[in-house]
């Protein structure tokens, strides 16, 4: 059973969570620089990944914002780096929730990866 990896875009960093194998539990791994995205792709393949979601940065309406235009430009990259299936998932509010418990800026993004992350796979048990 492949894991299910969640990735918090960001412009200088790309925090990190990935599931167990079983699809249950939510664990946040350091964040990667995005210069460094390359490390990235080796991560996806020594941990056995065989979905990854990418939180899409939109305003609270929902509207496009130019992180919106870089997250769907790192999805291509993505989709074309490893050949597995990405999608992405709704971020709005993680950054403030996960903000109220950890203040901690080398902590936050993989906490807001873990937080989308947890949320998917709370989905997944809700569609059993």
């Amino acid at each position: 059973m492949g894991r299910i990896l969640a990735l918090d875009y960001g412009t200088k960093r790309i925090g990190i969570a990935v599931s167990d194998e079983t699809k249950t539990i939510s664990i946040p791994k350091a964040y990667i620089l995005m210069a460094e995205k390359a490390l990235l792709v080796e991560f996806i393949s020594q941990n056995q990944v065989e979905k990854i979601l990418i939180g899409l940065p939109t305003g609270l309406s929902g509207q496009e914002t130019e992180s919106t235009k870089k997250a769907r430009d790192f999805m291509v990259w993505l989709e074309r780096e490893t050949h597995l299936p990405v999608e992405f998932i709704d971020e709005r509010l993680t950054t403030k929730e996960v903000l109220r418990e950890e203040k901690d800026r080398e902590l936050i993004d993989s906490l807001v990866a873990q937080k989308m992350l947890e949320r998917y796979l709370e989905s997944l048990k809700l569609r059993l």
